[in-house]
């Protein structure tokens, strides 16, 4: 006879670690719980890491007081080869670790899981089938079907199964106008923690520009149609708009991006620069 499931999930790792060691990555590969915990209070701020991906960017977003970022393999031309290293990264720099995967590919949302990432965040999801085979590769059974190594970083755990799954943050991103009718029951899937609003594809499958009030307008009635205990995520371009839409209940947030914001400084450097060497030459 097989053993229940919550005995299964509770499985004690023998090989499990105490130390100083333990401790330290045992802390970065939990980070998704106290990124859940953010969502619950109101806000947790994040970024898009798109056009620089570098250990460098991420402590530099660090420093920043970003809560999470999302290295992005939808638009980026980073893979698997630089992928693990950035998350390692991150995570040392105490930022949790969200990945946006580039398909539906099987086993690619557990591949990147096993790398450590802290959560993932799947584009275009448009039914509650979907939304299913997304939890299916991010959670261990009964919920899902992820599959299980022993790797020596789970020697940091005392209960890896049960840790880990209540550790992984899983999004799932609403940006197709057919989503939208279905957004109820793709929320009402099991071990799905947030819902996240990609405003750019959702303008563009509703016909409209990008930046339109139908977008927004969207988003709100949306909202209307996911209970209280699954976060609400959406991308914001402009951050005095933060406080506005954390007032609608949507909490997840990524604000702009690695290369729009290194773009936005110069410019504020170079405009600050130029303007004081104008007013010097007029002084003299």
């Amino acid at each position: 006879m097989s053993e229940k499931p919550d005995a299964v999930m509770h499985w004690k790792n023998p090989l499990a670690v105490d130390n100083a060691g333990a401790e330290t990555i045992s802390k970065s590969l939990l980070r998704g719980i106290q990124l859940r915990r953010r969502v619950a209070a109101g806000l947790a701020l994040g970024t898009f890491v798109i056009e620089h991906p570098d250990p460098s960017t991420l402590a530099a977003l660090s420093l920043a007081g970003f809560d999470f970022v999302v290295l992005d393999m939808e638009h980026s031309a980073l893979d698997f080869s630089g992928l693990e290293f950035l998350i390692v990264a991150g995570q040392a720099a105490g930022i949790a670790m969200l990945v946006r995967p580039w398909g539906e590919d099987a086993g690619l949302i557990g591949k990147i899981l096993d790398m450590g990432a802290n959560g993932i965040m799947v584009p275009r999801v448009e039914t509650p089938e979907r939304a299913r085979a997304v939890v299916e590769q991010a959670r261990f059974a009964p919920v899902g079907n992820r599959g299980f190594s022993p790797v020596t970083k789970y020697d940091s755990l005392t209960e890896p199964l049960a840790m880990m799954d209540e550790a992984t943050f899983v999004v799932v991103q609403i940006e197709g106008q057919g989503a939208l009718a279905r957004v109820a029951d793709i929320a009402a899937v099991p071990g799905i923690d947030a819902i996240f609003v990609g405003p750019y594809d959702l303008a563009l499958s509703l016909g409209v520009a990008p930046g339109s009030a139908q977008v927004y307008a969207a988003a709100e009635r949306m909202a209307q149609s996911v209970p209280r205990e699954i976060g609400l995520g959406i991308y914001i371009d402009d951050p005095a708009r933060s406080g506005e839409w954390a007032a609608r209940r949507f909490a997840l947030q990524c604000i702009s991006f690695d290369g729009r914001m290194l773009s936005s400084g110069a410019r504020a450097v170079v405009t600050q620069a130029r303007h004081g060497t104008a007013g010097k030459k007029r002084h003299d």
